[in-house]
């Protein structure tokens, strides 16, 4: 079985896929602005889309439909200013969107799920 970073890294690569397959621009990949990390920053059209993405395995009783707490959303509040910030992006064209990624080891493949504008 992987270990958790191995299994997040593996989830990063596949919501790039995904993003790449449907039109996104990745801008940068594990952006860190202080303690504060934005896991993948695209763009699409005019707008500049930050992206979670969290990967879990399907049978963890971990699963949850948001699995953002308050306290790392403020923490991707801070690091998307700051990077709007020293890009000169206007915040009107700022979006964070979640992906879920759900890992089946059994099955030996993955489901990804993609929310939208998640705050």
């Amino acid at each position: 079985m992987l270990e958790t970073k191995k299994l997040g890294e593996r989830g990063e690569l596949i919501a790039k896929e995904y993003l790449l397959k449907n039109n996104y621009k990745i801008l940068a990949a594990n952006y860190k602005s202080g303690y504060q990390e934005i896991d993948i920053i695209s763009k699409k059209n005019k707008d500049y889309i930050f992206i979670e993405v969290k990967t879990r395995l399907k049978n963890s009783e971990s699963i949850k439909e948001n699995p953002l707490s308050k306290r790392q959303v403020k923490n991707l509040k801070i690091a998307i200013l700051n990077y709007a910030y020293e890009n000169k992006i206007n915040l009107e064209l700022i979006h964070l969107d979640l992906i879920i990624i759900l890992v089946d080891y059994d099955k030996r493949r993955a489901t990804l799920k993609h929310y939208r504008d998640v705050f």
